[in-house]
């Protein structure tokens, strides 16, 4: 009889209860189809669902809706709806000057690494007669365009629409282009204020003609480390205030110039204030409104003519695509092209691992500084990666770097070869106007997990009647020609062990024959030869959840059949 609560006890811990039973087969259930779930190969990448709706979109600004909720769809730009400042840093510059419009705040990139914050703030504020203000209804920065476009509504959907850029050929030059739109069937008058508050002192008015004119500031500046610099800026409003035609729109312009002298000695304040106020003057006297605007739009259209295509990735490895846009043009905007600089060979660009999951490089800036350091950090990488010779082009060729670093696309003696690693990313990529020796070319790629597996597509240029040939990783399949009408050519990629490119192009057969033979000679390459079904990370968090949750149910019933059991039997 001693034995008998024992047997009991036994008996009771060995048959689990409903609950239990429950929780246990739920347990066994989530494991099970997870773990299948993450052996499905999948046809095509996750895709993110990506909204391009604005929300509180202003009524007044419909004609623009379309055109705003594109940059959106296409990740390429911030858009902040009210007067509320961003919560990105937003700014436009062209490696001279920089001006971060939400402040009016403006800087000069100096040669030795640092801005010069001049402490000028400038901001522009709109006015129907001299006392009814336009807010401001939504701010765009367009990654694309490299410029920032402010819009203000007023009573009656009167609108203005001011765009910020920075001048490439023009490099001590900031514009405003401010375009005003009357819906009304009356006429209206709108008062510019300029608004400028700056420590420098006033040195001189500007009589640019008999409507123009402008304000020169200067003074001793100082930087961060100590050096004196005497620095000028220059403002020139077109016009304080402005008709509007029923029904019409007009137009107005604000130009900025700005200039910096280092001042070694003391005694050198007074003629160096000169100098710098009339280059800042001269400066405004040189320039044409309409001709700078057609200049920025094709600076970046050509800039632009090569780029990527990034959609929402489930690919944690990755930076996400809007900080990668961002940091291209951040790039471009603080990149500073040495003059007369020349690119007489891409071979060797970009030879190091693909930048695409360095989430490091890829990353969102607060200040103009760490925009400085940022791009210094950059040109280390595309050093190191065998594009010295890019980071010392124009800007379309520095951006051609930024993009091969991106893929890791590789150009040597047999071609080009794309390197990027498909053990490492998940997705949808498209690289377009990728310069290969004067074609250019059109890169798109889809990588499946977990196999790895996917396609890439390449195409050229419809334009260029050079012939181009391309084959897949290892060369196995048939050498192919680009259609010269601009169609697609797709190649399967499958993951080799060790891993290799999974794209190679060059302009002749021959090239591709070596490839193909040096694979074979000296690799031995086995395509498939990696896991079918590699053990994801997700099966891993999955599985040590239930080992967690069985272990907690085990301590819970030994818990309750012996210890509670001892204390009721006590108590009995």
């Amino acid at each position: 009889m001693p034995s008998l609560p024992f047997r009991v006890d036994t008996a009771v811990f060995l048959a689990p209860n409903r609950t239990r039973r429950i929780l246990l087969g739920v347990c066994l259930i989530t494991f099970f189809v997870i773990y299948f779930r993450t052996l499905s190969f999948k046809t095509e990448p996750e895709v993110i669902q990506h909204s391009n709706v604005i929300k509180n979109f202003p009524k007044c600004l419909s004609k623009y809706r379309a055109e705003i909720e594109q940059v959106v769809h296409d990740l390429d730009g911030i858009v902040n709806v009210g007067n509320a400042k961003p919560e990105r840093f937003t700014m436009v510059g062209n490696g001279f000057v920089v001006v971060v419009p939400f402040s009016g705040s403006h800087s000069i990139l100096l040669d030795n690494g640092i801005s010069l914050d001049l402490n000028h703030n400038i901001n522009l504020k709109y006015f129907i007669g001299n006392d009814v203000p336009l807010p401001l209804a939504l701010s765009v920065l367009n990654l694309r365009k490299g410029q920032v476009d402010l819009f203000y509504v007023g009573p009656n959907c009167l609108t203005v629409r001011e765009t910020i850029f920075a001048s490439h050929e023009h490099t001590s030059i900031v514009a405003h282009s401010i375009v005003f739109q009357n819906p009304t069937p009356a006429k209206k008058i709108v008062t510019i204020k300029n608004g400028v508050d700056t420590h420098l002192e006033q040195i001189a008015n500007i009589k640019i003609s008999a409507e123009q004119s402008g304000v020169v500031h200067s003074d001793l500046v100082n930087t961060h480390n100590g050096d004196s610099y005497v620095a000028a800026v220059a403002t020139q409003l077109s016009h304080k205030s402005i008709e509007v035609n029923s029904n019409g729109e007009a137009r107005a312009s604000l130009l900025v110039s700005l200039h910096a002298s280092q001042l070694t000695d003391v005694g050198e304040r007074s003629e160096k204030i000169k100098s710098v106020s009339s280059d800042v003057e001269e400066s405004l006297k040189e320039v044409n409104m309409g001709e700078l605007l057609e200049e920025h739009v094709a600076t970046w259209s050509e800039i632009r003519s090569s780029g990527l295509r990034l959609q929402p990735l489930q690919d944690h490895l990755m930076a996400k695509p809007l900080n990668i846009n961002m940091t291209v043009y951040y790039l471009l905007s603080m990149y500073r092209p040495l003059p007369e600089s020349k690119l007489s060979s891409h071979i060797g660009c970009f030879k190091g691992s693909p930048t695409s999951h360095s989430p490091v490089l890829w990353t969102s800036a607060k200040s103009i500084d760490s925009l400085y350091a940022f791009l210094s950090t950059w040109r280390n990488e595309l050093h190191s990666g065998g594009c010295s010779l890019f980071i010392h082009a124009n800007r379309v060729i520095f951006h051609q770097a930024l993009l091969r670093s991106f893929a890791g696309i590789l150009q040597n003696e047999n071609g080009l070869e794309l390197a990027l690693n498909p053990h490492s990313m998940e997705g949808y990529v498209s690289i377009y106007g990728i310069d290969y020796e004067g074609v250019m070319l059109n890169i798109s790629i889809v990588i499946n997990t977990p196999t790895h597996a996917g396609y890439v597509s390449v195409s050229k240029d419809r334009e260029n009647e050079v012939t181009i040939f391309g084959c897949n990783q290892i060369c196995s399949s048939e050498i192919v020609s680009l259609p010269s009408n601009g169609g697609q050519v797709t190649f399967n990629i499958n993951p080799t062990n060790p891993s290799t490119p999974i794209l190679y192009l060059a302009k002749s057969t021959q090239q591709l024959v070596l490839v193909r033979q040096l694979l074979e000679e000296h690799h031995g390459l086995d395509l498939h030869s990696l896991e079918e079904h590699p053990i994801s990370a997700l099966f891993i968090i999955v599985v040590s959840i239930v080992i967690v949750i069985f272990h907690a149910l085990l301590f819970h019933m030994i818990y309750k059949e012996f210890c509670a059991g001892d204390r009721s039997l006590r108590r009995a």
